[in-house]
């Protein structure tokens, strides 16, 4: 995708921003973005794929940004019917991500101000009815489908390049997860379904969560599967703390299910994209990753 002729159509689109600068970021999977001005974000998507989770976004965001009570990407900009090249524009967040060392630069009480923060996001997003986002709601069984299908996928085009140990480990793991009724008891809601460090911003003068962004992943799914990033990044004591202020749905096998299958089993999806675009580095990261939880396991 050339830059210069998204900046010419930035600029042929919208005058009023042709004076200002234009930064080019290109390291998403997805989507290639233009920062103008250092004030407002244009997104481009690089992918079939990409272009449909923007559908998605223009559909479900406007209607999330009413009832969150911290700040997510509104659109003001998006392409029309007639553009040959979709896009969605809208203001910067103020903030920068949160990452696990600027964590452990909070003192008691921001962090517990944080993890409130945390939770009550969470629990307006999980509240939000499916049906107004995708038109019907979902059952646990169709979930219970999908981690199926998700191991057949592994099977498929993971296992060519796994050890035997990690095959044998990966497969444990996915009949423990599927064979527990307990691992299907939770109610299916609506989440952001890539909640990390680098899609929490943190304002470090007004010390509070600023905002959410990249909502591309959403979907239907367990309520417990939003805190694996949270769980990665920041430990369990913090999650215990988000969860603490968490008013959503929650069951007896919560933290079972984010501890023992879904932080574990992470790491697939970067081993995906890894193989899909033959990026060695990706696939001995991801593998690396998953090694370390099966050694953490046996």
């Amino acid at each position: 995708m050339e830059t210069e002729k998204l900046e010419k159509l930035l600029h042929a689109k919208y005058p009023d921003l042709a004076k200002e600068s234009l930064r080019v970021d290109d390291t998403g999977w997805y989507n290639l973005v233009l920062i103008v001005g250092e004030r407002m974000i244009f997104r481009f998507p690089k992918t079939e794929e990409a272009k449909s989770i923007m559908a998605k976004e223009l559909q479900i965001l406007p209607q999330l940004h009413a009832v969150l009570p911290v700040a997510i990407p509104q659109f003001i900009y998006s392409s029309n019917e007639s553009d040959q090249i979709p896009y969605v524009g809208y203001p910067m967040i103020a903030g920068r991500p949160l990452f696990p060392v600027d964590m452990a630069g909070l003192n008691d009480q921001e962090q517990e101000q944080l993890a409130k923060e945390i939770g009550a996001f969470l629990t307006a997003m999980h509240a939000f009815p499916l049906d107004k986002a995708f038109g019907a709601a979902a059952e646990a069984s169709q979930i219970k489908d999908y981690y199926r299908d998700l191991f057949k996928t592994i099977k498929n085009k993971a296992f060519p390049v796994m050890t035997p140990k990690l095959i044998s480990w990966t497969r444990q793991v996915f009949d423990d997860f599927l064979t527990d009724k307990d691992s299907f008891r939770f109610t299916p809601c609506l989440l952001h379904n890539d909640l990390k460090p680098e899609h929490l911003l943190y304002d470090f003068e007004q010390r509070k969560l600023s905002g959410v962004i990249d909502f591309g992943a959403m979907g239907a799914g367990d309520p417990a599967y939003d805190f694996v990033g949270i769980c990665r990044a920041y430990g369990k004591a913090f999650v215990n703390k988000v969860i603490h202020f968490y008013k959503g749905p929650l069951d007896s096998a919560f933290l079972k299910r984010i501890d023992h299958f879904y932080t574990k089993i992470v790491s697939f999806w970067s081993l995906f994209h890894g193989v899909d675009t033959q990026d060695q580095q990706l696939i001995q990261y991801a593998l690396d990753k998953l090694h370390a939880h099966a050694k953490k396991g046996s």
